[in-house]
């Protein structure tokens, strides 16, 4: 793999990691992360794209963020990211936070961005913003997390995958991460799903946050357009990477038909 930046006017600099060639995939990271979260995907997407995995602004080694953001902004700093690298049209694939801003960009910059991947995007209605938001600022405000609280998020945490978690949270931090939310929260995703310029995909994990939005999705974007992974939580290429791999190839190749 090799690392780079961008630089952009609004959104200053872009980190990214890449590797492999051929047709460009970006992969978009959760809240609190960074690249590093497709870290045992990338070998494997390589054999097929050229992949990128960026970190979103505000986060990893891109520069921090210090007004809001909403998740319009963020898609177009993936713009401004394949603007930067010269290229004219990728796919993308985006879990949680990532998965709203693919839908932003299916939306808003489908002739740049086709297809896109949602994985694992929950569609909260504000009553259930409103019922979640103390546990997610309690959840955010503090950046390290224990051992204990990672293992209740994935299928098996190692203390190599505690340790980067950790690290990744840290250099975000805490207003950085709760912005994120509010940006989520603000966001219209179920009525996105309805405007969207250009193909997309779902990915649900069957222990995830999105399982209860199978049937908004199946309707949105079509049965044959959603995948359901067993065994999978919220973080899919931490739980089982190879299926996660696997299914997103399998849904590109299909939305691309």
């Amino acid at each position: 793999m090799k690392e780079g930046f961008i630089q952009s006017a609004k959104h200053g600099s872009i980190h990214y990691v890449e590797a492999g060639a051929g047709q460009p995939l970006v992969l978009l990271h959760s809240n609190g992360a960074s690249a590093h979260q497709y870290r045992y995907t990338m070998d494997e997407f390589a054999k097929t794209w050229r992949v990128i995995a960026m970190d979103m602004p505000g986060h990893g080694d891109s520069d921090p963020i210090s007004r809001h953001y909403s998740m319009e902004m963020y898609a177009e700093s993936v713009v401004a990211l394949l603007d930067g690298l010269k290229i004219d049209r990728a796919a993308v694939a985006g879990d949680s936070v990532g998965g709203s801003i693919c839908i932003a960009l299916a939306r808003d910059h489908a002739n740049r961005t086709q297809p896109v991947v949602i994985s694992e995007c929950p569609l909260r209605g504000e009553k259930d913003w409103l019922a979640t938001w103390p546990r997610i600022e309690a959840s955010y405000s503090e950046p390290t997390q224990s051992m204990d609280e990672v293992k209740s998020r994935l299928r098996e945490a190692t203390p190599e995958i505690l340790a980067r978690w950790n690290i990744d949270r840290r250099k975000a931090g805490p207003w950085a991460m709760i912005d994120v939310m509010r940006g989520m929260r603000e966001f219209d995703a179920v009525g996105s799903l309805t405007k969207l310029k250009g193909p997309a995909t779902a990915i649900i994990g069957a222990k995830g946050n999105a399982l209860n939005n199978r049937a908004t999705y199946e309707e949105a974007l079509g049965k044959n357009n959603v995948a359901v992974l067993e065994g999978c939580g919220h973080f899919p290429m931490l739980d089982d990477p190879a299926l996660f791999v696997k299914e997103v190839n399998r849904l590109i190749a299909g939305a691309a038909k």
